[in-house]
């Protein structure tokens, strides 16, 4: 009698395992495919700093618009799209003195940081952590943009 209890709570034992570790491998592979969907969204590589810099402006106006339109849903992409822009621009930016482009790749690590918390915050449809978020992500945009002052404004005078 006490064997077959021992068996039968074995069982369950096993049966309780497999069923958190199937339910846990397949929530990660909904994770992974989810953010897979985003992560390789088709963005053509920029060849320069300033066409880096253009299509990260115009991706920050539209995750600026986003979450102040509090369409909380889209921000996930767009942060995506953001990172991987903003992640390509210390490379294509050989023309930048050296302090200036270590701050520029200090400043996009900690940008990427920045969207991430973002993307989370409007993931979980968490307005005020968005707009939080928002001016961190605001602020660094600034710092790196600062760092290419006098080749914005060498780029308008063409």
């Amino acid at each position: 009698m006490k064997t077959r209890h021992k068996l039968l709570r074995a069982a369950a034992v096993f049966a309780g395992a497999f069923l958190l570790i199937s339910q846990s491998a397949l929530r990660a592979a909904e994770q992974k495919k989810e953010h897979g969907e985003h992560g390789h969204s088709e963005m053509a590589k920029p060849t320069s700093s300033a066409a880096a810099l253009e299509t990260i402006h115009k991706l920050h106006a539209e995750l600026a618009t986003q979450v102040k339109g509090k369409q909380l849903k889209a921000v996930h992409e767009t942060c995506e799209k953001l990172t991987t822009a903003a992640n390509a621009l210390p490379g294509v930016s050989k023309e930048l003195a050296a302090d200036k482009l270590k701050r520029v790749e200090g400043s996009v690590k900690n940008l990427a940081k920045a969207l991430d918390a973002l993307h989370d915050a409007a993931d979980e449809g968490k307005q005020a952590d968005s707009e939080k978020q928002l001016k961190t992500v605001d602020s660094l945009l600034s710092m790196i943009s600062a760092q290419y002052g006098d080749m914005k404004k060498a780029g308008h005078d063409h």
